[in-house]
């Protein structure tokens, strides 16, 4: 999950950055939250704090602590999550900015461009790998439908859009190599998110954006994945 994080107190920014989002890419939508904060509050402090989630910041920078410029405080707590200044002002010594949208004519364009660049560059090319003394295996997650657990051969089989792969080691393990687009939807099987085109709890089954139907999913599972 990444969390997309706008702090200004004006909802017309709000509202253009669901529309923004609406038009990103199917891979990306299944996996963004939006957390809209008009004012600093203790729960903001929590998300900035809270280090184990990928987070893009869209903040009005004339948001000022007692003591700090909010996006400077961020930073100092937060340095890998990206940061994009909206507003008039521009401070040169906030540090590592992906972007500075001055013109709020240019909000629609340029924050989906950027919003595009960023999640191409977190999620595109990243790979599942995984390597013994005899065997040694590298998948583009993107790449991956699912993975389960065989019970006859007792094995794990990471399902791709080609060919499957058999691997020795339990599921725990291999949850281990995955990234935050892959939940567990059964307990012998996790799912890429990305890659869902239905879930049907009624019938225990989710269909993939090939159209294959797969009867691997497990109402005990069904509130982790409708949170996302």
């Amino acid at each position: 999950m990444i969390k997309i994080i706008l702090v200004d107190n004006d909802e017309r920014n709000y509202l253009t950055l669901k529309s923004i989002i609406g038009k990103l890419d199917f891979l990306y939508t299944k996996n963004l939250v939006i957390k809209w904060y008009k004012t600093y509050n203790c729960e903001l402090n929590d998300t900035i704090n809270d280090c184990g989630i990928k987070k893009i910041y869209l903040i009005n920078n004339r948001y000022q602590l007692k003591e700090d410029n909010l996006a400077n405080y961020i930073r100092n707590i937060d340095y890998h999550s990206e940061l994009i200044l909206l507003g008039k002002k521009y401070q040169s010594w906030i540090k590592n900015i992906f972007d500075f949208i001055p013109n709020i004519y240019e909000y629609p364009k340029k924050i989906l461009l950027d919003l595009k660049q960023i999640l191409d560059n977190y999620y595109i090319g990243k790979m599942f790998k995984y390597k013994n003394r005899k065997y040694s295996l590298s998948i583009y997650y993107e790449n991956i439908l699912y993975i389960y657990r065989d019970t006859c051969t007792r094995k794990a089989v990471i399902v791709t859009d080609n060919n499957e792969f058999y691997l020795g080691i339990p599921l725990n393990e291999i949850k281990i190599l995955l990234d935050n687009r892959f939940c567990q939807v059964h307990r012998a099987c996790f799912l890429n998110i990305c890659r869902v085109q239905e879930y049907n709890w009624a019938n225990n089954y989710f269909i993939l954006d090939n159209g294959n139907k797969i009867d691997l999913l497990s109402k005990k599972y069904r509130y982790d994945i409708e949170r996302i």
